[in-house]
């Protein structure tokens, strides 16, 4: 038997499996296998990798989400609304979600213990005392904000409307950009632009929070939409006062605010944080609570989004039935094999010459980033971010990561970093190409026992160049999921013209 859990039907579904011996078999999102970037459903290929005798748990209340959506949307068109926070091409099948009787699993937990579940059980300390967890993201059944105890006690909750992350993904419709997936690029826009209405949006998030007063059993009312259309009006009519620029810094600034609020009621429950949820992936406002001196330890869920509640859930059923509090977390390689292994001196000879390939080794990486397996990289040395932003048909104001050996981390890098890119640190060279215009760098630190090929990559480029770090990125186009296998390989170098290393 074996521990599954799957996460579908809202976006950016995932699959998970963990053995009886707490290994992680498999991790991936679903976006991999069918080409569709936060697509919210599993593909068959994935459905056919469940076992008949494997335990298999859903990763939030289904029954509770489609009550709750229901009144959402009837009350909202009591106020002259309708629920509006999908994608146009995924309202259908939302619709039809909501409306099922059952799904097909063995057990659920709810959305945010799903979210809290895949930090809980990877963490890289040993004992749960003193741990305290916080989920933030848009919305699960009725929950946008969750802190729990080691024991995963939900102990604090912020019901709808009040979402940190919803105001976020608000904020990223109005600036032109899709909301649930450009998120992160509102983040590097920020550093453009001042903070100019900060202070409205804590002061409107304050203003609803101290009128809805404390929750009760049933928030979903009249009064409940009528906030979230205030919201809706408020944000549209600053976008039409403010800069793009000015509009990001205004709305980061915001959820850095909120998150630091979090962080220090958190403080006050255990000196161990996990974050999770997807507002985890803020890596500025991360780094501010790393920095803070609020913890003496910090670990932020590798796949923080949906898709990773997959793994959420299968540990979670993992701990009730086997009493084991963590599953084997090692690396974030736990996708799919592409069974090849690269020659880094030949990666390392076409950099030379061309600034640039893409790397496809191994297996794919679980989560949001790419860290070597499924990478765009390129010459540090040379002036390429133009370059790669247009192979990747990106905003030219899109920074990229440098990925760099460990022990040459502190002398180019000065700040919070990590093996899984989770935070920002000041540059201490004149490397512009992995430098943001802040003079910050979103820092993958490649460890002498890294599980990919990348290591090696970079030692050998090290070794010629007297540089020990790359420029790297994922290895997708704009909108598009990461390459996954050999036919994605093909596609790739043949329409965007760029060697692929297989």
């Amino acid at each position: 038997m074996r521990f599954c859990g799957y996460s579908e039907y809202f976006h950016d579904a995932g699959l998970a499996f963990v053995d009886l011996q707490g290994e992680i078999e498999f991790a991936a999102h679903a976006e991999r296998y069918s080409k569709r970037k936060f697509d919210s459903v599993l593909t068959d290929e994935m459905v056919k990798m469940i076992r008949p005798d494997d335990h298999v748990t859903f990763y939030e209340d289904h029954q509770l989400r489609r009550a709750n959506y229901m009144k959402r949307e009837e009350e909202a068109k009591k106020v002259g609304g309708r629920v509006t926070d999908k994608n146009a091409d995924q309202l259908h099948k939302w619709h039809e979600y909501v409306k099922m009787d059952a799904l097909d699993y063995d057990d659920f937990i709810m959305h945010h213990e799903s979210h809290a579940s895949i930090g809980l059980f990877t963490r890289p300390w040993e004992d749960r005392k003193d741990t305290v967890i916080l989920t933030v993201d848009g919305i699960g059944e009725q929950q946008a904000v969750c802190i729990y105890d080691g024991d995963l006690n939900c102990i604090v909750s912020w019901m709808h409307p009040l979402s940190i992350g919803l105001i976020y993904t608000k904020t990223t419709k109005f600036l032109g950009l899709r909301p649930m997936e450009d998120e992160y690029v509102v983040m590097g826009m920020a550093s453009y632009g001042e903070p100019v209405y900060g202070e409205k949006y804590i002061a409107l998030f304050e203003d609803i929070k101290g009128r809805i007063n404390k929750p009760t059993k049933d928030l979903h009312s009249v009064k409940e939409a009528k906030f979230s259309k205030e919201f809706h009006l408020t944000i549209k009519q600053w976008s039409k006062e403010l800069s793009p620029y000015d509009l990001a810094a205004s709305v980061q600034y915001f959820a850095e605010h909120m998150l630091m609020k979090l962080a220090r009621q958190c403080s006050r429950l255990g000196k161990k944080l996990i974050v999770s949820g997807g507002v985890a992936q803020n890596i500025v406002a991360m780094s501010k609570i790393k920095q803070s001196g609020l913890f003496d330890d910090m670990w932020i869920a590798v796949a923080p989004t949906d898709a990773g509640s997959a793994l959420g859930a299968a540990a979670y059923q993992y701990w009730k039935q086997t009493g084991n509090d963590r599953v084997k977390w090692r690396h974030a390689y736990l996708g799919h094999d592409m069974g090849c292994t690269i020659n880094p001196k030949e990666v390392v000879d076409h950099l030379l010459e061309h600034q640039y390939c893409g790397i496809a080794s191994g297996r794919a990486e679980y989560g949001p980033r790419a860290l070597g397996n499924r990478s765009l990289i390129a010459d540090v040395r040379k002036d390429v971010k133009d370059t790669v932003n247009t192979i990747k048909r990106r905003q030219k104001y899109r920074p990229f990561a440098p990925a760099i050996l460990e022990e040459f981390a502190d002398q180019y890098f000065e700040g919070p970093m990590n093996e899984y890119m989770q935070y920002q640190a000041k540059a201490k060279h004149d490397y512009k190409s992995v430098t943001h215009v802040d003079g910050t760098g979103r820092v993958q630190i490649v460890k002498k026992d890294c599980q990919s090929i990348f290591r090696q990559v970079i030692e050998e480029y090290y070794e010629r160049t007297g540089v020990p770090m790359l420029l790297n990125t994922s290895l997708n186009i704009r909108g598009q999921p990461m390459v996954n296998d050999h036919s994605d390989v093909l596609n790739f170098e043949t329409l965007y013209r760029v060697k692929v290393f297989t």
